[in-house]
Formats: C-alpha cells, sequence, structure tokens
C-alpha cells in the first residue's frame, strides 16, 4: 500500500473489502487474478495490490501496458498543442497528413471522436491470426492500406465508429506538429510537466520485459492453453502506440488534466463533450455511453457524469476515469484501476465501485 495524504480510514477499508471482492467473483479464464488500484482524492491518494486467494499482489509499483487509455494520452498532448496555437482542431488535416489522401476531408477533432469515417482492424481475421501467431507487426502504412484508410466508408462528422487507425493518424499529427518522436511529444507535454518519469512507450518484445502482465487466453487461442505475453506479443500490434506506466502515475496524470489545469479549462471542456456511442454494452456499467476527444464518457446524470478510458489486450485490462465533484465541498476522485485479466468488464465495474465508496 502507497499513500501521499492518506484516505479516510473507512474508505481504505471499504476499498480493500470490495475490490477484493470484486476480483474473487471475476469468472472464466478472462477474468483477473491481480490488480494494481490508484485513486487520487482531492490532495489525498491511495495506492494498492490486490490478488486472489492469498497470493502475492503486485508491487504498486509494477507497470502495466495501457492499451487504448493511450488515446487518451494522445488527444490531451494534441490539444495542448492546439492551446499553443500549433493546431486547429476544426481544421483539415491535410497540412499535417499532406502524404494521406483523405486528409482534406477531415479534422482532428473528427479523429480523435472516432468519427473521421474511417475503419478498424478489430474484426480482421488476418489482424487475429496475425499477432497470435506472434509475427512481426505490419508498419503503419500496411495498417492503413489494410483498412483502406483513404476510402472512407462514411463522410467524416457522420457517424461514429471507433478506429485504431484514426489515432495512428493523430499519432503522425502530434509528431509532426510538435517536432518530436511521439514518446518525447508524451513527455514534453504531459509527463514532464508532472516530473512523472517511470514510464515508457514499447516498440519492440524486448521492452515487455519486467511489465506485469497476465497469462493471455487470447493470445491462446480457442484450443491452447494462455500464452506468456513477454515471449509471445509485439507492442507494435497497438497500430497507434502503446504507453507503459504504473497506475500512479496514470492515476495522477488524469487528474491533473480534469481536476488542476494541466490542460486549459475550455480545452478540458471540448475534450469532455461527447457524442452518443450507439448501441448496446451489456455486461458494462455504461449507461448512456458516449465519446468526446480522445474520452469514453458516461453521459447519464444519474449515473455519471465521469469520462476516462478503458484498455484491454494480451495479459490485462487497464482503467482510469475521473470522477467529478458532484455538489460544493465534494472533491474531485480519479481511479486508475489495472490487472492482469483479459476482462474489460470487471475492471470497467471495480473502477466504479472505488469511486462510488469515495463519494459516499
Amino acid at each position: 500500500m502507497d499513500t501521499d495524504a492518506a484516505l479516510p480510514t473507512r474508505h481504505i477499508d471499504r476499498l480493500t473489502e470490495r475490490l477484493a471482492a470484486c476480483l474473487d467473483e471475476g469468472d472464466g479464464p478472462a477474468a483477473a487474478n491481480a490488480a494494481v488500484v490508484a485513486i487520487r482524492s482531492g490532495p489525498r491518494s491511495w495506492t494498492a495490490g490486490l490478488a486472489r486467494g492469498g497470493a502475492a499482489p503486485p508491487p504498486v509499483t509494477a507497470r502495466f501496458l495501457v492499451y487504448s487509455i493511450t488515446k487518451t494520452l494522445t488527444a490531451a498532448a494534441l490539444l495542448r498543442l492546439c492551446g499553443q496555437g500549433l493546431i486547429d482542431p476544426d481544421a483539415p488535416l491535410d497540412r499535417w497528413l499532406p502524404d494521406f489522401a483523405a486528409a482534406d476531408r477531415m479534422t482532428l477533432s473528427q479523429l480523435l471522436s472516432h468519427r473521421a469515417g474511417l475503419r478498424n482492424y478489430g474484426g480482421s481475421p488476418a489482424y487475429h491470426a496475425a499477432v497470435r501467431a506472434g509475427e512481426t507487426p505490419w508498419s503503419e502504412d500496411g495498417f492503413l492500406e489494410r483498412c483502406r484508410a483513404t476510402d472512407l466508408f462514411a463522410p467524416p462528422g457522420r457517424e461514429f465508429s471507433y478506429s485504431n487507425i484514426g489515432y495512428l493518424l493523430a499519432k503522425r499529427v502530434l509528431e509532426r506538429a510538435s517536432g518530436l518522436p511521439f514518446a518525447q511529444a508524451l513527455d514534453r507535454e504531459l509527463f514532464a510537466p508532472l516530473s512523472l518519469t517511470g514510464w515508457s512507450v514499447p516498440t519492440e518484445r524486448g521492452d515487455l520485459s519486467g511489465l506485469w502482465t497476465g497469462p493471455s487466453p487470447y493470445l491462446g487461442g480457442k484450443d491452447g492453453p494462455p500464452a506468456d505475453v513477454a515471449a509471445l506479443y509485439h507492442p507494435g500490434w497497438v497500430a497507434h502506440g502503446v504507453v507503459a506506466a504504473t497506475a500512479r502515475d496514470i492515476a495522477g496524470l488524469i487528474h491533473a488534466l480534469f481536476a488542476d489545469g494541466l490542460l486549459p479549462g475550455a480545452l478540458a471542456a471540448r475534450m469532455q463533450e461527447a457524442f452518443p456511442v450507439p448501441g448496446t454494452m451489456r455486461g458494462r456499467p455504461w449507461v448512456e455511453p458516449g465519446y468526446g476527444l480522445g474520452l469514453m464518457v458516461e453521459r447519464d446524470g444519474q449515473a455519471g457524469p465521469y469520462w476516462g478510458h478503458t484498455g484491454g489486450g494480451p495479459g490485462g485490462s487497464a482503467c482510469a476515469y475521473h470522477f467529478p465533484a458532484r455538489a460544493a465541498g465534494d472533491e474531485p476522485v480519479t481511479v486508475a484501476l489495472f490487472t492482469d485479466g483479459e476482462d474489460n468488464d470487471q475492471a470497467e465495474w471495480m473502477t466504479v465501485e472505488a469511486a462510488e465508496i469515495l463519494r459516499e
């Protein structure tokens, strides 16, 4: 356990008890056996490792792949550049993506809100077969070609469609507008101002050594045993790049964005403006889901509001959400929770449970 200005004992006791129960309630091969949770509540913080059945929990300093939480970090870094006048979020992107034929038809805000008319590779059998076989990832241009990126399926701005290649293009915009490689741009805009140094952007298989992951049923395939993530997975299969970090650092960063002014107020508000996400999310805590600029947003006034992102991939699930103060005198709460299981639903429920305990 790790604390700065400590949470009240009643909260710590209830958090420990309830989150441990959530772990025990997990069922099936994708369920987590261990987790690290980090909480910021106003000036207070608390971080703890949890594990089932008396097993040794992960250390609070364990680093996890945050998977699609990287989208939130990319969007926040880009919005900081918007605040500096380097990028117009509503202008066509051909200035920054002159090598992408459809760039003059879409804006940064459309890319970041998954409304640019771009497809995804998540449903591609060829993608999943290549990942499970331990193959070398496709190049950035290879991802774009296989997703027919320049053949937009709908006019930009019309439809929501979750797209990792949209964030591959956003990563290119960030690198070109900042003049820095991806990791250095994230560092300058987000991590360095908070003096956070224990994170990285893995780009090779060997970079996964030392990260906390569980055995992966996904990589093992339908008939095989769970596979060792570090031995088989290549982080380049996350086309838009992926950050590895501690839960505490991610909780602190998300809290800084929305409670401590790391992102100017008008831009933080713009980031939260969410369009409805069509369809239902059975088994997950969402009541009225929306998507803003790099943010998953609970739009329902009773269940929320709250915003952040869920990430998931081989060997882990990651959640980081900010719950603003509900009334005068309340403290905003940020929860980052990383598990060694591939059940994203379980991680989301644990995150919401933690926030509700703190807001009682």
